[in-house]
């Protein structure tokens, strides 16, 4: 009804401007009337003044008529524009007329309407300027407020190029009670093209062009507005309506202005919250009271707060039920005049019973950082003392009430602690945890050595404040790592010498050895024709005897010499060594070696593995009883482990024995080249390299040993 009223009174404003202006065209007629009479006493000069100045009126005219007629009545901003800008270039002459119009922020003109040439097939301006106030010949009219006629835009530096250059430029300012609401620009390509009768006709009718732009600015601003507040209205019934809360607005008569779904179920009120809009709620509190443990009170508490009209939060009420409430009361001022209220209803029930659970588990909490056995100890960042709990007080000797406020590295560092404290503090104000071992003396001033696991603590602004550590009291552990260095030690020490024990007892085994090995056969050679052949088989079996006593000392040897930790390790390619093994070993002909697939590279002690590998082949020929006898060798990848297999084709061996081939001196079935030690050595040797060793095996068949080796 108002937008009715405003348009009404804008006609009425627009026909008072347009008869005033009529009357004055009139006027000017009638002045022509007069001329008229006078012809006939005017010279030829003075008839051809008299003839431009009627044209001139009469183009006046025409341009202001067919200005009216079009826009007369038209309100929208657009549709105005555009009709004046085509009218204006038609009068001009020209293909290019722009109106401007002057921004909200008076910082700057836009292109609100186009004529012709600067309109795209879309009916849209085409490159659609904005100029800064004061920027170009456009932005230096909106400024001065004067017009202008430029008629060789090539020697005026303002001037700016649009869609092409175009030398001839007239543009008018549109003012409106002494202030500058826009602009008329037009161009031409030729120079020297507009004149000052044009100017100064569009000057007159810019007036009326000035009241219906400015007329179609506000409405376009009261649209915009009102678009604006409906949006905002609907934005917040939307939001009222999806909230949490049961919300209920009032106005100064305590008639219903909006409510919602949530306050319509909290108080069991069986309609859509719209239907409520415009009821009386006086009597609401008196319907509602039975919902509530104490009805009295409810509404008592309704009746005060409606009298005292002051804002109350957060105000507890319990229902029937179990439910609770916090309702807000917030009373509506407009300039101190009472307009209503706004009552806010929230079901705390689970918040009040988290925040009970949460007391509970803090209590809980708080009862096992004092009862830990962890020391807990909280500084702030001037490293002054907390909070302490049980634990700490014991290890550290102190009391609680004597350790509060105390400087925790005054009171128990070193002076080579305290660099370390330093150190550490300076992380935990950048909010960075650490874990690291300090030395310290307790109250009785005994060294003490303590492990500690430092946090930042940060407040609610997330600014660190200072930390908090877990100590553990280490002394005892550091002491028994003393004792575990000296067995270390010692052990280390021990299996040098008993590894040069094993090289000397070798050497010294191996001397008599040697020597009875030669006597053996020189007694042999000396008396060969005179033997008996019941006594060369026994020197024939005492040679082999020595052989394979030479044989077992070297492998006891091999065995001893064999350590779990070696300084040799680096990355070894498992598959040329094991091709160079087949190559350079004395491979019987009717047994084929097979390596599978190409074999990874590892981590390892090359002459070990390489004894590994010598081993394992050598152990499966041995035992290969078929002419044509077959060794597979493959691997598979176990996530931090490969696992080989070295399959073959032998005798096999039985399940009872799966076990007992990996102990030392332990044979399956005799042999004179086999000690019993081979399999050990290389049960060792995969130790060494962090893996396992076991064997699958069918007697008869043939067996596959399986053994895994570190990546």
């Amino acid at each position: 009804m108002d937008e009715i009223v405003h348009l009404k009174k804008q006609l009425e404003e627009e026909k008072r401007i347009t008869d005033s202006l009529k009357k004055e065209l009139i006027n000017k007629t009638s002045e022509i009337e007069l001329l008229k009479q006078k012809k006939e006493q005017l010279n030829h000069d003075n008839n051809i003044t008299q003839n431009r100045a009627s044209k001139q009126l009469e183009s006046k005219f025409s341009l202001l008529d067919k200005i009216i007629n079009v826009v007369f009545g038209k309100v929208d901003l657009y549709d105005i524009s555009w009709e004046i800008a085509n009218i204006i270039a038609d009068y001009l002459g020209t293909n290019d007329c722009v109106i401007y119009a002057v921004t909200k922020s008076k910082k700057h003109v836009e292109q609100i309407a186009a004529s012709r040439e600067k309109i795209s097939i879309e009916g849209e301006i085409i490159n659609r300027l904005e100029i800064p106030i004061g920027s170009g010949i456009v932005g230096s009219v909106a400024k001065t407020g004067i017009s202008e006629i430029i008629h060789d835009t090539s020697k005026d530096r303002r001037y700016i190029k649009d869609i092409s250059t175009r030398y001839s430029e007239i543009t008018i300012p549109i003012i409106l009670n002494g202030e500058v609401i826009g602009v008329i620009d037009s161009e031409h390509p030729d120079k020297n093209f507009f004149n000052i009768e044009q100017l100064k006709t569009i000057e007159d009718i810019s007036k009326f062009i000035a009241l219906k732009l400015n007329n179609a600015l506000n409405l376009r601003d009261q649209i915009k507005f009102k678009k604006q507040l409906l949006q905002s209205q609907k934005r917040l019934s939307s939001l009222i309506s999806s909230l949490d809360d049961g919300i209920l607005l009032e106005d100064e008569y305590r008639r219903i202005v909006l409510t919602n779904e949530k306050f319509c179920k909290l108080f069991q009120i069986p309609v859509d919250p719209e239907d409520l809009i415009g009821l009386d709620c006086s009597n609401a509190a008196s319907q509602s009271k039975h919902l509530f443990k104490n009805p009295k009170l409810f509404i008592e508490n309704i009746k005060v707060l409606l009298k005292n009209k002051e804002k109350v939060l957060s105000e507890e009420l319990i229902m029937v039920d179990g439910t609770i409430l916090e309702r807000d009361y917030i009373p509506v001022y407009d300039n101190k005049e009472y307009l209503g209220h706004l009552w806010s209803y929230r079901d705390v029930t689970l918040k009040r019973n988290y925040r009970l659970n949460l007391e509970a588990q803090k209590q809980k909490y708080s009862d096992i950082i004092t009862n830990m056995n962890l020391g807990l100890l909280e500084v702030n960042n001037k490293d002054e003392i907390l909070m302490a709990n049980k634990s700490f007080c014991n290890i550290s000797g102190y009391l609680e009430n004597e350790l509060i406020g105390k400087n925790a590295g005054d009171l128990f560092l070193t002076k080579k602690g305290k660099l370390k404290l330093d150190e550490e503090s300076k992380k935990r104000l950048q909010g960075i945890s650490g874990l690291y071992e300090i030395k310290v003396k307790n109250k009785q001033g005994e060294i003490r050595y303590w492990l500690i696991s430092g946090a930042a603590n940060y407040n609610l602004n997330g600014k660190v404040v200072g930390s908090i550590g877990v100590h553990l009291d280490i002394t005892e552990q550091k002491r028994l790592e003393k004792q575990k260095e000296k067995l270390l030690f010692d052990l280390k020490k021990s299996n040098e010498e008993l590894e040069e024990y094993a090289h000397i007892v070798s050497h010294d085994l191996k001397s008599p050895l040697n020597n009875i090995s030669a006597l053996t056969n020189w007694i042999k050679t000396d008396n060969y024709n005179m033997l008996k052949p019941e006594s060369l088989d026994h020197f024939n079996h005492l040679e082999r005897t020595l052989e394979k006593m030479e044989l077992l000392i070297s492998d006891v040897l091999k065995y001893a010499s064999i350590s779990k930790n070696s300084n040799n390790f680096k990355e070894q390619d498992l598959d040329i060594l094991v091709k160079d093994l087949i190559v350079t070993s004395n491979i019987p002909e009717h047994i084929c070696i097979k390596v599978l697939k190409k074999l990874p590279k590892i981590n390892g002690d090359y002459l070990k593995l390489t004894q590994l590998f010598q081993n394992l082949i050598d152990n499966a020929i041995k035992f290969i009883d078929k002419d044509n006898g077959l060794i597979e060798i493959d691997f598979k990848d176990n996530n931090t482990h490969y696992e080989f297999s070295i399959k073959d084709n032998g005798i096999g061996i039985e399940r009872e024995f799966h076990k007992k081939v990996f102990q030392i001196f332990q044979t399956i079935k005799s042999n004179k080249n086999s000690t019993g030690i081979g399999l050990s050595i290389v049960k060792k040797i995969i130790d060494m390299h962090q893996g396992k060793i076991w064997l699958e095996s069918k007697y008869g068949i043939g067996t596959t040993i399986l053994f895994t080796l570190k990546k």
